[in-house]
């Protein structure tokens, strides 16, 4: 039987290698995407810290002074909550527009990989009918082999 040789090896292992490659750079979108949703949290609580210190200031005796400079800091946290929500948002888009990478990547990959299992599977039925073909010869050879020396 002769042996099965994929022509479009190298294709399917470039293929391979840009799967590869966008996995880990979705992989490494996904992470900074987190990470921008952590510091998120850490400034929301810091904001609701904030608020809660002002809500105790303002139970007791609370300084025009102090209350500007609490009103400044609220405003400073706010306005990097924006922000930090802007890069979230950004950082959003950006993992999918990865995700769709990888998965057009996967999906080339996959056709491939499809693609070979099928030539490889033609390729054993066709390499089995001509053992096939090659044993009936064999066989039809030996039968009139037998009869012409059974007639002599």
């Amino acid at each position: 039987m002769k042996a099965f040789s994929f022509k479009l090896h190298t294709l399917k292992q470039l293929r391979k290698a840009n799967r590869e490659k966008a996995l880990h750079a979705y992989g490494i979108a996904v992470h900074e995407s987190e990470k921008i949703e952590n510091d998120l949290a850490r400034k929301r609580s810091a904001l609701e810290s904030l608020q809660n210190r002002i809500k105790l200031k303002r139970s007791g005796y609370f300084f025009g002074q102090e209350e500007e400079s609490y009103q400044r800091n609220i405003a400073s946290v706010k306005n990097d909550i924006l922000s930090v929500h802007k890069s979230l948002k950004n950082s959003q888009e950006i993992r999918e527009a990865k995700r769709k990478l990888f998965l057009i990547a996967e999906a080339e990959f996959k056709s491939l990989e499809k693609l070979k299992e099928k030539q490889k599977i033609e390729h054993d039925q066709g390499e089995q009918k001509k053992e096939e073909s090659q044993i009936d010869d064999i066989i039809s050879a030996r039968f009139n082999y037998n009869l012409k020396t059974s007639i002599s």
